[in-house]
């Protein structure tokens, strides 16, 4: 007979529910953080609307497939989403359910690049140093492009746990 508790097999045939968010760090040559405004947060009323480029997963989509997706849906942009600098879990909060976020390696891009904005998504674009990022989005976000710049200069990833703030 074999010994496997319940919940072992509710685990894989019937999992939590969960978000996958995927994005990529893209500076430019001064090192400028690439950020897309989202006309979600914007028409919600969001004091702080800006994110990094990417977007969430479809069911069974690779999370680096899904940064390459969504960057292009959003941009035109195709970027290749290199090494993984940061994986960050956030817990439930609010009508959120908890969520895994990948950050991958954008690259550096020339400030002049030309955008093909999909302007149902983003309303605009720009490169912001870091050092204004909290005038542009969330605590956790900043805290999230923080541990990916660490690994890029570390040459490891990291890892986040929680809400920042």
């Amino acid at each position: 007979m074999n010994n496997l508790n319940h919940l072992d097999i509710d685990h894989f045939t019937a999992a939590p529910q969960r978000r996958i968010g995927s994005q990529a760090l893209t500076r430019d040559e001064k090192g400028a953080i690439l950020l897309f405004e989202s006309r979600r947060r914007v028409e919600r009323g969001d004091v702080l609307t800006w994110n990094l480029p990417g977007g969430c997963a479809q069911g069974n989509e690779d999370p680096q497939a899904a940064c390459r997706r969504r960057i292009q849906e959003k941009s035109g942009l195709l970027i290749e989403p290199g090494k993984l600098l940061v994986m960050h879990w956030q817990p439930p909060k609010g009508d959120t359910v908890e969520g895994h976020n990948y950050v991958w390696d954008g690259g550096v891009i020339s400030s002049h690049t030309e955008f093909q904005l999909d302007t149902d998504e983003v309303t605009q674009y720009r490169f912001v140093p870091r050092k204004q990022l909290t005038a542009f989005t969330r605590d956790s976000l900043v805290e999230r492009i923080d541990a990916a710049l660490q690994a890029l200069g570390r040459g490891h990833s990291g890892y986040l746990a929680g809400h920042a703030g």
